[in-house]
């Protein structure tokens, strides 16, 4: 890649041949478009896994993350609740070393907002839901009684998700998640967020933990 300072502004930006000129940063940058024939390097091979990871990941759970980082979105133009969830896991929910980096779920966000998190939530597999409960007499300045809760369960052995978008509200104190094609002994990562009933406030996903799904009748 070649790089010019910008001395004034004549000069040709685009494409010619397998090349392409740009401005970038007050610069005009030329470099070849097509494959490198250079062998990639570590922390080249590191990025690529990393964002095969997180896309694999967040593909199956787009529906709750463009409700979760919407807010995000509307403060960080040019930028989709996508993007934003997929720049923030890049970063944060990657552990480990190429090529044994994978993802914590624990330090997963699935949602950003300025509405208080609801901690101390009991996730229990039952039959083939799973039941989430939290005490609905803790309803701290930035909540509402009327706010509805988000619930997300993912499946890595299978990369599906299961989630639900505007469930119960706070003051009901539980809801819950069926469990499609549930099988025996799946171990299931499990997320809650909150939103307003106006859909304008949002609160931080919050890991509940990993469930084991039993899949028995009730």
């Amino acid at each position: 890649m070649a790089i010019l300072k910008v001395e004034s502004n004549r000069g040709f930006i685009g494409r010619v041949g397998n090349t392409v000129t740009y401005l970038l940063n007050g610069q005009i940058v030329k470099r070849t478009i097509g494959k490198s024939s250079k062998e990639a390097t570590i922390p080249q091979l590191s990025a690529r896994q990393k964002t095969k990871i997180i896309t694999g990941f967040l593909n199956p759970v787009k529906e709750f993350i463009n409700i979760g980082f919407e807010f995000e979105a509307r403060l960080v133009q040019k930028h989709s609740a996508y993007n934003i969830a997929t720049s923030y896991n890049w970063l944060n929910a990657l552990t480990g070393e190429y090529p044994d980096q994978q993802i914590d779920f624990s330090k997963v966000l699935l949602s950003r907002g300025k509405m208080p998190s609801t901690n101390n939530i009991d996730v229990k597999f039952q039959g083939n839901k799973i039941s989430f409960k939290w005490d609905e007499t803790i309803v701290n300045e930035g909540m509402k009684e009327s706010d509805r809760v988000m619930l997300l369960a993912y499946l890595p052995k299978e990369n599906r998700a299961v989630s639900l978008i505007g469930g119960a509200e706070r003051l009901e104190g539980g809801e819950y998640l069926i469990i499609p094609e549930c099988k025996e002994g799946i171990h299931i990562e499990t997320y809650v967020s909150f939103v307003s009933a106006d859909y304008k406030s949002i609160s931080d996903s919050v890991y509940t933990g990993q469930v084991f799904s039993n899949c028995k009748s009730i």
